[in-house]
């Protein structure tokens, strides 16, 4: 694991008066402090691998020397952008020999798919495969007994009659991971995929940041027609561009057996380079001052003053995650990749007791006042102990959740079967917006909020490590549904579908055999090009009426029948 000390950028710190000003003496005024920069326009939206998320990083650890802890950073890297470049050939030889006759102009008459190589190069024969469909259900193999093992396989996309029937039953199998996954099963060298007929849409030549390539090198070619018979050449030369991301952490050692981590992710969405707003106006800094400079500021008020006999019972680690936007991939590296101090036997986060991770807890409604607790059914002392705890109902009110899995960073320690709470205040329309400002923030109930955190950590003080359980049910992002399947979403995933990261007991996905790892395509009729697809197609769902789901597990595409009740 790649650590050192954060490096203090001195010249940035005199820039700014937060370095230069007394520290505020009251909760709520050190909560602003921490959001007022985090979330200024200085940052720039804090994007992860971006210089304003080193910043960010740089500045929490400032907080953290100044609450006597020391800072380390845990570096690791993101892919930025994948693109082809003119070291890419698609090349047909002449017949009988090893020269190359004709070349294709790159992006005018092919270009690489996202699955594609980054850096493969072959020569071999190929094989018409038609469409390359196949499916038991419908009696389809268009394959038969051909061997294409070491052959480049060409393909048409799309399926037979799609400009007369465009929602034909062989919709269902016509995709272009399916039909990648049928070739590859084959021993397929290169894949070349070709229009079924001229007025074709053209699939996408932008190649996704964190799409799973395969080995092998995958092409789209501008054409309808099949190549001359005689070998052909490709390579697939991808440029990958990749930035480091900073998670920062630090360690109050109190000597204990177990640690109590309390985290929140310091990254947010910049000006929408990945293109995960729900902004459609020209391009604005979007500052996350609820997500996540309120999570940031709360854990960092946290290592100021989770101190003292009543809390040292456990040691705590705070840590700050970075690439969260992106799909949790701060945290996933974390827990891949932790320092020696959590390792107990052979267990590499054995000393964790439990997590306490802050995502949004800026925007306590002022009508409503709800505290959102996610993930208490992951151990049976949460529940035990937050009935315990004391609050003004007229400033606020405690609402819960079991499920340990959720779109923020707790999932990735609940996967490591650790018990895990999220503290939420809830969702509301600025939400990955422009308009996610500091001055909407909420620092009263913020700071009531924290009072309910540090009641929890009394509470359970004494009780050495907590036990976990799997939680039965799986909160799908922060939107409820009519039904639910049971499954939490791989949001590091960037494929078509939505990939699998876990499978909730006794729900209706476990029952149908999904697994972790499927990658879901389609939800009854409802094709799933990723988790927002996925979640539409769930809100289309009944509960009273079974369904099917189509997803590919390795390189087989199952049809899996669901029963909800």
């Amino acid at each position: 694991m790649k650590r050192h000390w954060l490096l203090l950028i001195s010249a940035f710190v005199c820039q700014f008066t937060w370095a230069q000003t007394a520290e505020p003496t009251d909760r709520p005024s050190r909560l602003k402090k921490d959001i007022s920069y985090l979330a200024s326009d200085d940052l720039k939206g804090r994007q992860t691998g971006s210089p304003e998320e080193a910043l960010s990083a740089n500045y929490i650890a400032q907080e953290f020397i100044k609450a006597k802890l020391q800072p380390q950073t845990q570096v690791f890297q993101i892919v930025q952008l994948r693109m082809a470049t003119n070291q890419c050939l698609l090349g047909v030889s002449a017949p009988g020999m090893d020269t190359v006759v004709k070349k294709f102009t790159l992006f005018k008459d092919y270009y690489p798919l996202s699955q594609s190589s980054n850096n493969a190069n072959i020569r071999a024969d190929w094989y018409d495969c038609g469409y390359g469909l196949v499916s038991e259900r419908l009696q389809r193999d268009d394959y038969g007994n051909a061997d294409i093992k070491g052959k480049i396989a060409v393909i048409r996309l799309g399926f037979p009659g799609m400009e007369e029937n465009p929602h034909n039953s062989l919709a269902e199998v016509s995709d272009i991971p399916t039909k990648i996954a049928e070739a590859t099963k084959r021993g397929a060298a290169g894949i070349i995929f070709i229009k079924p007929y001229e007025k074709f849409v053209s699939p996408s030549g932008n190649l996704k940041r964190n799409e799973k390539t395969l080995n092998i090198p995958v092409f789209y070619c501008n054409q309808t027609w099949t190549f001359p018979q005689a070998a052909i050449s490709m390579n697939s030369q991808v440029k990958v561009f990749t930035a480091d991301a900073h998670n920062v952490y630090a360690f109050r050692n109190n000597h204990k057996k177990n640690t109590i981590v309390i985290c929140a992710h310091h990254d947010h969405i910049g000006i929408n380079e990945y293109e995960n707003s729900r902004h459609t106006g020209p391009a604005e800094i979007h500052n996350g001052a609820d997500d996540n400079a309120s999570g940031v500021a709360a854990m960092l008020e946290m290592a100021r003053t989770l101190k003292g006999k009543k809390y040292k019972k456990n040691n705590y680690l705070f840590i700050a995650f970075s690439g969260e936007e992106l799909g949790l991939l701060g945290s996933k590296h974390f827990v891949q990749n932790p320092p020696e101090f959590l390792a107990q036997t052979t267990q590499k986060l054995g000393k964790i007791n439990y997590v306490i991770n802050i995502d949004m807890l800026g925007r306590i409604d002022t009508t409503k006042k709800v505290l959102t607790l996610n993930g208490v059914g992951t151990s049976p002392e949460f529940e035990k102990s937050i009935a315990l705890i004391t609050t003004d109902t007229n400033q606020l009110k405690i609402t819960t959740t079991k499920s340990g899995l959720g779109p923020s960073d707790h999932a990735s320690f609940y996967l490591e079967n650790i018990p895990v709470v999220h503290f939420f205040s809830g969702q509301h329309e600025d939400y990955h917006k422009p308009s996610d400002d500091e001055a909407l923030i909420n620092y009263q109930g913020m700071a009531n909020s924290l009072s309910v955190l540090e009641q929890l950590i009394v509470l359970n003080n004494k009780k050495g490590k907590l036990p976990f359980t799997k939680t039965q049910d799986v909160q799908m992002g922060r939107t409820k549904f009519k039904i639910t399947l049971g499954v939490m979403p791989d949001y590091s995933y960037s494929g078509k579908g939505m990939r699998i990261d876990g499978v909730s007991e006794g729900k209706p996905a476990q029952k149908a055999g999904l697994q972790k790892g499927d990658i879901i395509q389609k939800l009854g009729d409802f094709d799933v090009n990723g988790v927002e697809d996925y979640m539409v197609g769930l809100g289309k769902l009944s509960a009273d009426k079974p369904t099917t789901v189509v997803v590919l597990r390795g390189s087989e595409t199952l049809t899996i029948p669901v029963i909800f009740q």
